[in-house]
C-alpha cells in the first residue's frame, strides 16, 4: 500500500470533479477495493490450492513483483495507473471509481500479493485470518484517510517531500522483496536455513 505516492494519481484522475463527486468517487472505490482485496483473503489459499501453486514458488513471485514495484519507486517510472483521458464527465465518475482508483491504484498487485503471501503460510490459521482482516481495515482506513486530504498532505510536505518519501519506501521495499525470495527459496529447499 502506498496512501502517499497515490495522491497524485488520485488528484489527477479526479481533477474534473467537484468535491462531492470526488468524495463519493473515492468512497466507492475504497469499497470495490475492499471487496476485492476481502475475496483474495478468504479464498487466497484455496486459489494458490486450485492451481497446484506452493507457498515457496508464490513467496518467490510475490518477492520479484515486490522488487518491480521498488525499482519503479526508486527510478520514478510511473506505474499502469492513469485512466483515458476521455473519462472526465462527472456521470461517468463511478467507471473512475473502479479503474485506475480501486484497481490498481488500491487493490493493486502489492496488496493482493501480501495478502496472498499471508494465507499461503503453512501456519494459517482462524486467528492469522482474523489479524489479515483487521489489517486489510486498517490499511483501507489510512487509505481513505490519505486520499481523502490528498490536496492538504500535497501542499503540506510538498513535490519534494514525496518525491524523498517514495525513494525510502522504494528502498524498504526492495529489501523485504529480496528477505520474501530468499524464505520463498527455503520453502522450496533450494536454500538451506542456515545459509
Amino acid at each position: 500500500m502506498d496512501p502517499i505516492g497515490n495522491i497524485p494519481s488520485f488528484l489527477s484522475v479526479t481533477g474534473n470533479f467537484d468535491k462531492d463527486t470526488r468524495l463519493k468517487v473515492l468512497q466507492k472505490a475504497i469499497f470495490v477495493a475492499g471487496i476485492v482485496l476481502l475475496i483474495f483473503a478468504v479464498f487466497g489459499r484455496f486459489i494458490l490450492l486450485f492451481f497446484g501453486i506452493t507457498p515457496g514458488a508464490f513467496y518467490i513471485s510475490g518477492g520479484i513483483l515486490f522488487f518491480t514495484i521498488a525499482f519503479e519507486m526508486i527510478q520514478s517510472k510511473p506505474r499502469t495507473r492513469s485512466t483515458p483521458e476521455s473519462i472526465i464527465d462527472p456521470q461517468e465518475s463511478m467507471m473512475v471509481a473502479i479503474f485506475p482508483l480501486a484497481i490498481p491504484l488500491i487493490a493493486g498487485p502489492g496488496m493482493i500479493t501480501t495478502i496472498m503471501l499471508n494465507v499461503a503460510q503453512a501456519s494459517f490459521s482462524l486467528r492469522t485470518a482474523i489479524i489479515i482482516l483487521i489489517a486489510l481495515a486498517c490499511c483501507l482506513t489510512i487509505q481513505y484517510l490519505a486520499l481523502r486530504s490528498g490536496t492538504f498532505l500535497l501542499k503540506l510536505i510538498g513535490t519534494t517531500g514525496m518525491f524523498v518519501l517514495e525513494k525510502i519506501m522504494g528502498l524498504i521495499l526492495a529489501g523485504m522483496s529480496i528477505q520474501i525470495i530468499y524464505d520463498g527459496l527455503q520453502k522450496l529447499g533450494i536454500l538451506h536455513p542456515a545459509l
